[in-house]
């Protein structure tokens, strides 16, 4: 726990200083009619921001046992974010995501799943006008599924742990415009489990589509 109370602190000292960079930067200009800033980058200021995105990868905890010896160890990711730009560069915003990954698979095609999901507050930074970085904390959450014929449908779930989430991620906008991009994305979620003494990490690169 101590490497998660660190980053808790260096998040703290970080984002008021990008958003106090970012005030500076701005200035009188928040309010120019121009779409573009110096250097090429959007000006989305005072803009909504929402949209999500889709990856595989895969997950591992402290203990080591998120394996299927049976089946892929490849997991699926979803998540969604909206928000707005509090400055030409700097968005704050709501964060959702989950997590899946196979653990077995029975021989009648009953399934067990684990489904790790977070809800966070998260701030979005563009270091060039396609390449941005964000970081988000917020609650996680972390269960196993059970479906009696691998059918999506869930049939019983374990009881719940709850934690605290951390998320990195970082992207590049392969299409890029004021009000719509879309981009390639890695993420990292972890969610740390005091209950059971444990992190579960979900690691994805993904592809998202954004709207400004």
């Amino acid at each position: 726990m101590k490497p998660i109370k660190s980053l808790l602190v260096l998040a703290m000292m970080v984002v008021p200083g990008v958003a106090a960079a970012q005030g500076y930067y701005g200035g009188s200009g928040y309010n120019q009619p121009s779409t573009t800033l110096p250097g090429g980058f959007h000006n989305r200021q005072g803009r909504l921001a929402w949209g999500g995105n889709i990856g595989l990868g895969a997950m591992n905890d402290d203990i080591g046992d998120i394996d299927c010896s049976n089946c892929s160890d490849v997991s699926f990711q979803v998540a969604g974010h909206i928000g707005g730009f509090i400055g030409p560069r700097l968005a704050l915003m709501g964060e959702v995501q989950g997590n899946a990954q196979t653990l077995s698979v029975g021989a009648f095609g009953d399934t067990e799943t684990l489904v790790q999901s977070a809800l966070m507050i998260a701030a979005q930074y563009w270091l060039t006008p396609q390449f941005w970085i964000k970081g988000g904390i917020g609650f996680a959450n972390l269960r196993v599924d059970w479906s009696a014929y691998g059918d999506g449908i869930v049939d019983e779930s374990s009881r719940p742990e709850n934690g605290l989430a951390l998320l990195g991620a970082a992207g590049f906008e392969l299409m890029s415009a004021r009000d719509f991009s879309v981009d390639i994305q890695g993420r990292i979620l972890n969610g740390s489990y005091d209950a059971i003494n444990n992190n579960v990490t979900g690691l994805s690169i993904g592809v998202g589509i954004n709207f400004y």
